[in-house]
């Protein structure tokens, strides 16, 4: 009986140490793909550093980009599963969707830009060529989000090779990529000058940009932005075809989006 008595009061102290050892989330929701997944932008947890990952939600469970949530993590399920969500901070109003939030079907507004060569110029130039419109920043470390997007591209920049094709990277980090440091950046991913444009530019002007392309983003420390990703599929006439919210698109989907695109 005694024994049975020590083995019970240990059992109990085990799973109260488990309990405690639950993991626990704080992050900022960047996109919420579907009713039953987030993305989430979190703070380094079990070991974990700080980067985007997406997790699954409980049915029922409501967020919306740029709010700061609390959670509980199950790392047993794939993709990992929030429980115990709590929305510590609401997205700030207005600033995810603004009226004049551009859809399929619209034309790209005319930006004025600087490239990774300092020449001026405006979106207007691209016309005549089918493009890929995206959005980065140099100092992203985060290895799902910035670098993963530019691999990418390049990836598409190899398979479209000979058709004119063009990509384009727009900074959310203007006041700091200026034309060398993107030239460095396009450099290191072998980005070809004649048709891989980064772009730069006055910030409020490419921010307001980037926001009509429903483009979160929030300092998270002096060299960090925390943002949303959406990548545009824009004809040869300036207008957007298609928009992918998920940044683990595959290059072959872009590359057969574009092929289908009148020259």
């Amino acid at each position: 009986m005694r024994r049975l008595l020590v083995f019970t009061l240990v059992m109990f102290a085990l799973a109260g140490t488990f309990a405690d050892a639950r993991d626990r989330l704080t992050g900022i929701v960047l996109m919420s793909p579907t009713a039953t997944t987030v993305m989430v932008h979190h703070a380094p947890f079990a070991g974990m550093p700080a980067m985007t990952m997406d997790f699954s939600l409980p049915a029922g469970t409501v967020v919306h980009p740029g709010d700061h949530i609390a959670a509980e993590v199950d790392r047993s399920t794939e993709p990992w599963s929030l429980s115990a969500v709590r929305i510590t901070a609401s997205a700030p109003t207005g600033k995810i969707t603004p009226p004049n939030f551009l859809n399929a079907g619209d034309q790209v507004p005319n930006l004025p830009v600087v490239d990774q060569h300092g020449r001026r110029e405006t979106l207007a130039a691209l016309h005549g060529h089918p493009y890929v419109l995206t959005f980065i920043y140099t100092r992203c470390r985060d290895p799902k989000m910035c670098p993963f997007v530019s691999g990418k591209l390049h990836v598409v920049q190899t398979q479209t090779g000979g058709t004119g094709d063009q990509l384009v990277e727009v900074s959310l980090d203007p006041a700091y990529d200026r034309p060398p440091v993107l030239a460095r950046y396009g450099a290191t991913f072998g980005a070809d000058p004649a048709r891989w444009h980064l772009f730069t530019g006055d910030p409020r002007t490419v921010l307001d940009f980037a926001a009509r392309f429903g483009i979160l983003e929030h300092s998270a420390g002096p060299a960090t932005i925390v943002h949303s990703e959406r990548l545009a599929i824009v004809d040869a006439n300036g207008r957007i075809t298609q928009l992918v919210d998920n940044p683990n698109w595959q290059p072959a989907v872009i590359v057969s989006a574009l092929n289908k695109l009148p020259r």
